[in-house]
């Protein structure tokens, strides 16, 4: 009964604390141009929100991002709670590309589009070549995005084979990838569950990889290089679940 409740409350809280704020922060970020005036906020309602269903997180790796480059960050994906950790620990205004349905709340699609978050019909592959595209001139200008390269949530934690598209982005936008190792998510806030068991996410932001001399040609080989680096920081039961997993970016890659 109680995970259930601190999953709802935590919900509940972040939605109708950004809810209540958002028509008022939107206007200053029109107004302004300033998009800090809409991050800060959210970054303390995330931070608090999470305090208040006693999950901690902790970030190791900071010190290897430059905060003038921008970068495509590759994170494995465990759980729906993970998802706001992004905007608050990793010290950037970073965007994401979204389900197009998130966007039909006129006030909070308005929003996540102002400051970058591309729309994805996943149902339709010229559409999202079209999306992955829009958002790779958005990195070009300077907008880092967070994009999971498993591209859905794992069940038990343990790594699922990678989709090549942040890959690609990465390359055409000629920006660094960062790995990103999320681990113990899945025990928090397990798949298709609004359940929230207290414990301890830890990320490990892993050395940047350049993706100068990367192509359609050889990006398996850069697949590889990232999927290695998530899995190196996993836990030894995430280890175990994801198995020999050096060979499946590669034969994902070849496929897609």
């Amino acid at each position: 009964m109680m995970p259930r409740l601190r999953g709802v409350f935590l919900l509940a809280f972040w939605f109708t604390s950004i809810a209540l704020i958002a028509p008022f922060l939107i206007a200053l970020v029109v107004i302004t141009k300033n998009e800090n005036l809409l991050y800060s906020p959210v970054r303390l309602f995330i931070r608090a929100g999470l305090a208040m269903v006693r999950v901690r997180v902790e970030v190791s790796g900071l010190e290897r991002l430059d905060p003038n480059q921008t970068y495509i960050f590759t994170p494995n994906h465990q759980s729906l709670i993970e998802v706001p950790l992004w905007v608050a620990y990793l010290g950037r205004n970073i965007a994401y590309l979204g389900k197009k349905e998130v966007f039909k709340y006129p006030i909070f699609g308005y929003g996540i589009r102002l400051v970058g978050v591309v729309p994805v019909d996943r149902s339709n592959s010229p559409a999202a070549v079209e999306s992955a595209k829009l958002a790779t001139e958005n990195l070009r200008r300077g907008k880092s995005y967070v994009v999971y390269p498993e591209g859905t949530r794992s069940s038990d934690g343990g790594l699922l084979p990678f989709k090549k598209g942040a890959f690609m982005m990465a390359i055409d936008a000629g920006v660094p990838i960062v790995p990103i190792t999320i681990s113990g998510a899945t025990r928090i806030m397990p798949k298709a569950q609004i359940k929230i068991f207290p414990s301890t996410v830890r990320v490990t932001i892993h050395e940047p990889i350049s993706t100068a001399g990367y192509s359609k040609v050889n990006i398996a080989e850069l697949i590889d290089k990232t999927r290695e680096r998530i899995f190196s920081a996993l836990d030894e039961s995430e280890a175990e679940l994801t198995g020999a997993s050096s060979t499946s970016g590669r034969d994902d890659a070849r496929h897609m």
